[in-house]
């Protein structure tokens, strides 16, 4: 069974990109918490939607591409503001949206 999850990035705009990250084997973020970094199989970008498979890396491998800024349990509206409070007013960051228990929101900062 494939558990959905949603990825997306905004800026102090408002601009919001979602992108699905699909799975076969359930939900390989479902463990990642602050400090963690996510590798995606699909770069996201602010101009187009697409589908990535997520899953936590070592920081220092190079496919780490997010690093985990905040953790929001029990919330899964990937375009919630929760994941403001971590961020400059004007600086861009992603939102991952997990479905494993009650839902989750991952705040993500681009690496490198």
């Amino acid at each position: 069974m494939r558990h959905p999850r949603r990825l997306a990035a905004a800026v102090a705009a408002g601009l919001v990109l979602t992108v699905w990250a699909l799975s076969g084997g359930g939900d390989d973020a479902e463990d990642a918490a602050v400090g963690d970094c996510l590798a995606a199989t699909t770069g996201v970008r602010m101009d187009e939607d697409a589908e990535a498979d997520a899953s936590v890396v070592g920081c220092s491998q190079p496919a780490a591409a997010y690093a985990v800024v905040g953790r929001i349990d029990g919330e899964n509206d990937s375009r919630s503001r929760s994941c403001e409070t971590f961020f400059a007013a004007d600086e861009e960051y992603f939102v991952y949206r997990g479905t494993a228990g009650d839902g989750y929101l991952l705040c993500l900062r681009r690496t490198g």
